[in-house]
């Protein structure tokens, strides 16, 4: 081997090992400073000035908006999440679950408004029956933002922001907090069980988020790191930092001790019932549902194929997406498509090959977004403690950062 050859490599070694030291040196400041506790006043300050900034654009905002839905009282932030029913590259996103979430920053309580997807909206002439005007579908066939506006206008206040998640995404979190993907998947999507159907769906997804939410805030809540891993699940305007700000005013003034500082309504109002998911029990509960079912539907609407039939047949379409056979790398990574794999051992192979392919396809033309992809993978991995895709992960991570 030449001088010249021999040189280069000492030299992309050292590169490397400097690189590698600057990023443990910056770990062990960062972790460091997170693990030791934040006074009450600094968590306030930074709090404050958050919602500040918030406000502050709100402002702006109607100072420039002509639209007749006001934004609500100067104290509240209002976030619309929505639940998008989109799985293998869908390009209609229908709005399935549509709840905004009022913050009011100077109490520091909260106001659910539930909207049920099946509620009446216009829709501007295309190719659809005049019996599918209604919100899931205005999302679908106009628009995301079209939709939005025709929610806000039920609701009776614009959004601050917007928050949604597709099926995927729904599944990562699911995973993360420990709940059953399935049955909870199953509870949530459940509507002809009940006499009211799809309202008293909605009230089941509002009891089951208030549910969620009282448990991330009980306590000295969850951890940064956990924090940033669902905040990657949604896709949203909505900075972390501004999230996180939101998420600790709440925690800060005790939310969790005053459950009913939660409250929860729907428009157009209906008499629902709270009805909670038993995540312990969730097998025998949502068999009782579906025991509710048998003789009154048509034998069209039980399909004869089986979880396991479902799952191989995704799982041959990821397969081909890596084999350039059809779809593409880019919308998988984008929409997290390997969320929806059951198998933890064949879910964490695609994820990782899905990511390798990826970052190898973009490094030339974008090597900082390669190498914050594989960044992001490892994260995720040390936070979930899966230690051998963390270390392929870094290994991935080392070979980018030499070439």
């Amino acid at each position: 081997m030449s001088f010249y050859h021999t040189w280069k490599r000492e030299k992309l070694r050292i590169i490397f090992l400097a690189f590698a030291l600057s990023c443990t040196v910056i770990g062990t400041t960062y972790f460091w400073f997170r693990s030791v506790p934040q006074s009450v006043s600094a968590v306030t300050f930074r709090v404050n000035s958050a919602v500040d900034t918030v406000l502050a654009a709100r402002k702006v905002a109607v100072n420039s908006s002509q639209d007749a839905v006001a934004f609500g009282d100067d104290e509240t932030v209002n976030i619309l999440i929505l639940g998008l029913d989109s799985r293998k590259e869908g390009r209609e996103q229908h709005c399935d679950a549509i709840h905004m979430v009022s913050i009011n920053t100077q109490d520091w309580t909260v106001l659910m408004t539930s909207v049920p997807r099946g509620t009446y909206a216009y829709i501007p002439p295309g190719t659809y029956a005049k019996n599918e005007y209604y919100l899931a579908n205005a999302c679908a066939f106009a628009g995301l933002d079209y939709g939005v506006e025709q929610i806000e206008h039920v609701v009776g206040v614009k959004a601050d922001y917007v928050v949604t998640a597709g099926f995927s995404q729904v599944l990562g979190i699911l995973r993360t907090l420990s709940l059953p993907t399935t049955e909870s998947l199953q509870w949530l999507r459940n509507r002809q069980s009940y006499k009211l159907g799809d309202p008293q769906r909605s009230q089941n997804q509002a009891v089951f988020l208030k549910d969620v939410a009282l448990r991330l805030l009980d306590g000295d809540g969850i951890p940064d790191v956990v924090f940033h891993l669902l905040y990657s699940f949604v896709d949203t305007e909505m900075s972390e930092e501004t999230a996180k700000a939101l998420y600790d005013g709440l925690l800060l003034h005790s939310i969790h001790s005053r459950p009913s500082d939660i409250a929860l309504t729907m428009k157009p109002h209906y008499a629902v019932k709270d009805i909670h998911f038993d995540p312990e029990h969730s097998s025998e509960q949502i068999a009782t549902l579906l025991a509710k079912l048998r003789g009154r539907l048509s034998s069209s609407d039980f399909s004869s194929r089986t979880l396991e039939d479902v799952q191989k047949d995704f799982i041959v379409y990821l397969e081909n997406v890596l084999a350039g056979k059809e779809g593409s790398v880019e919308a998988v990574i984008d929409q997290q498509l390997w969320l929806q794999v059951e198998d933890d051992g064949v879910r964490e192979s695609l994820h990782y090959r899905f990511v390798e392919v990826y970052a190898t396809e973009i490094n030339d033309a974008d090597h900082a977004a390669a190498v914050q992809l594989i960044a992001d993978y490892i994260l995720e991995k040390q936070t979930l403690g899966i230690l051998v895709w963390e270390t392929k992960g870094r290994e991935l991570l080392e070979e980018v950062l030499r070439f």
